[in-house]
């Protein structure tokens, strides 16, 4: 699997220990090692200062011009190291000053950073699985069990694996010889207004879309007819000919997104349009899962094993095309629009605005204005760890909810989903403790919307990655979504919450940013096509999944019941949307434990002895 990874010697004498297996050196000082595998040349990019005090390296799709490159370096050497994390594109990057090396990765975390102290070394790696398989480091089932019975819990520093840490996306790693590893963030990101954001995306978004498509290489893109895609495929356009694919459902095919996309390929001669018909073409979710072990390994659980079938209809064309890199719009509800955020906007001391809000939201969703109100109020008054430490004792001892969440949870940082009714007393003690665990470091200042906007943010990064790894994997196709580039996501997230979503508007920021450089209907769009094709898919492949969770790792551990969950399944194969997501993500998890590689010999091997004797 694709990945990148490297050591620190923090203390003398420096020992050559195992490299990637398959790895390319990038770098060694005798400090700091580093290594890419399955990476082009190309994606490895270097600068040094001009006074030659820091060095800065930029692994994968990093846009940076040299020069811009260059003045990052120079920045560091000012102790602006956090520079490099914000140039164009998407990537790793590593900064050298004197003897302390920073790590980084992206504030999407579309490119995450692990590491683990094993004696005087600290190894570091995009991949979490690389170091559990260096170190025998055991799973946290019960990290993986949050992930489908609760939501707004903050994962932390913690990873999948006990003794592997997480560095928070958009911080970086900071290491030196004699000094313990430390998770150094970044200055905090000033405010914008509505109209600065609108009028700097204007040139950072075609900017990341036009630099990737100035390679000389051809490159695909989605199409769907909605806000995202058509953006990125008509700022492409005006660089390059690309092949653009409309997916289509039989609920899909007569909607909006169909035809605006039809109309974005006729007003563009550089688009060849391939209409993918997933009816006749026979692709539903969840196909593939009848042999789990089939399914290329990602870092993380998938969701995108939800769709493989839908993938390769979807992408066939571009692989037809001989496409070397796909664009999406992944990313786009994160950064153009918002999460409804009625009690951030109240506890900024906009109160009649806020209260004013949560009435929209209230009747948006058909919802009782009271309980809304009442929950923005409190939340007024209340904090995060206390939301956390109420979320445990719920978890030990309240029910689980029957349905899906309600409106007023706009107002609250985290719940418990409706499929906590799958843990067994074991489950519910072992989640309760996890979630206790975090009170003590959770942010008593954001806001409920500020933080699911985040663990949004960060959710669509990894998926992203996940994506790009099946994608490569399987159909030998990189796939970019350069909404998720920090640049990006800096700008648009920069602006509250409930200025870039507005009562009665859709997207107003893309709309303010990129009128003229896309077609302006797409902009003018009031809907969103639902995409409902997923319970076709759960009837069609009914008996893999009931294999899958009959069978299920998790369900091993004790901490969740295999049939209560197999209810869920058969009441959600009937219609039933309460438990879809949580189904959706354990069989994502359950098709991840049964393909992890662990064994060491996997994805180390010996330095050769060049290198030792070095």
């Amino acid at each position: 699997m694709r990945h990148v990874a490297g050591t620190v010697t923090r203390t003398p004498p420096h020992t050559a220990g195992p490299r990637p297996r398959g790895g390319h050196e990038i770098h060694n000082d005798g400090t700091l090692r580093a290594w890419t595998v399955d990476h082009d040349p190309y994606e490895v990019r270097r600068a040094v200062s001009r006074d030659g005090t820091a060095e800065v390296i930029l692994v994968g799709t990093c846009l940076a011009t040299a020069e811009e490159a260059r003045d990052a370096a120079d920045a560091a050497a000012r102790g602006q190291w956090h520079g490099t994390g914000r140039l164009p594109g998407s990537y790793l990057g590593i900064v050298k000053v004197g003897r302390i090396v920073r790590i980084m990765g992206d504030r999407a975390a579309t490119v995450p950073v692990h590491w683990t102290s094993t004696g005087s070394t600290v190894t570091w790696s995009t991949s979490a699985l690389a170091l559990a398989a260096l170190t025998g480091a055991a799973l946290d089932p019960v990290r993986l069990l949050a992930e489908v019975t609760t939501w707004g819990v903050e994962p932390a520093v913690d990873g999948w694996f006990e003794g592997i840490h997480r560095v928070p996306p958009g911080s970086a790693l900071a290491l030196a010889p004699d000094i313990p590893p430390t998770i150094q963030r970044p200055p905090r990101q000033v405010g914008r207004s509505f109209a600065d954001a609108a009028e700097t995306l204007r040139h950072e978004l075609p900017l990341a879309v036009g630099r990737r498509a100035l390679t000389g290489r051809p490159l695909s893109s989605d199409l769907s007819g909605g806000v995202d895609s058509s953006s990125i495929t008509c700022l492409a356009a005006a660089h390059t000919d690309l092949t653009a694919v409309t997916y289509v459902d039989a609920a899909m095919a007569d909607q909006d997104d169909a035809r605006y996309a039809a109309e974005i390929a006729a007003a563009y001669p550089a688009i060849t349009q391939h209409l993918v018909d997933g009816h006749r073409a026979g692709s539903r979710h969840f196909d593939r899962l009848a042999e789990p072990t089939s399914v290329p390994v990602t870092d993380a659980p998938a969701l995108s094993v939800g769709m493989l079938g839908i993938l390769e209809a979807q992408l066939a064309p571009a692989v037809a095309t001989s496409s070397t890199g796909h664009l999406t719009g992944g990313g786009g509800d994160n950064v153009l629009d918002a999460f409804a955020s009625p009690a951030d906007r109240y506890r900024s001391g906009a109160r009649i605005a806020a209260l004013r809000d949560a009435l929209g939201v209230a009747r948006d969703r058909r919802s009782a204005a009271r309980s809304v109100l009442r929950a923005v109020t409190a939340t007024g008054r209340d904090a995060y760890p206390a939301a956390l430490a109420r979320l445990a004792r719920t978890i030990l001892d309240g029910p689980a909810p029957r349905g899906l969440p309600d409106a007023a949870d706009v107002a609250r940082w985290c719940g418990p989903l409706s499929a906590a009714r799958w843990l067994t007393p074991g489950g519910r003690t072992a989640l309760a403790d996890f979630i206790s665990s975090r009170v003590q470091t959770a942010d008593p200042a954001v806001g409920p919307g500020a933080l699911r906007e985040r663990l949004a943010l960060e959710a669509t990064g990894i998926e992203h990655a996940n994506l790009d790894i099946l994608a490569r994997a399987l159909w030998g196709l990189p796939v970019h979504a350069p909404f998720l580039d920090t640049r990006i996501v800096d700008v648009c997230q920069a602006v509250p919450a409930w200025e870039r979503r507005r009562p009665g508007d859709f997207k107003p920021l893309a709309r303010a940013a990129l009128t003229g450089l896309v077609h302006a209907p797409v902009l003018a769009r009031r809907t969103k096509t639902p995409f409902t094709g997923v319970y076709d898919g759960l009837r069609a492949n009914a008996s893999a999944l009931r294999a899958l969770l009959t069978g299920s790792t998790l369900a091993e551990t004790g901490l969740i019941d295999s049939p209560a969950a197999l209810v869920s399944l058969d009441r959600t194969i009937h219609g039933s949307p309460a438990d879809l997501g949580s189904l959706h993500a354990l069989v994502a998890i359950e098709v991840w434990l049964t393909n992890r590689p662990a064994s060491f010999d996997t994805w180390w091997e010996p330095t050769p002895a060049r290198e030792t004797s070095r």
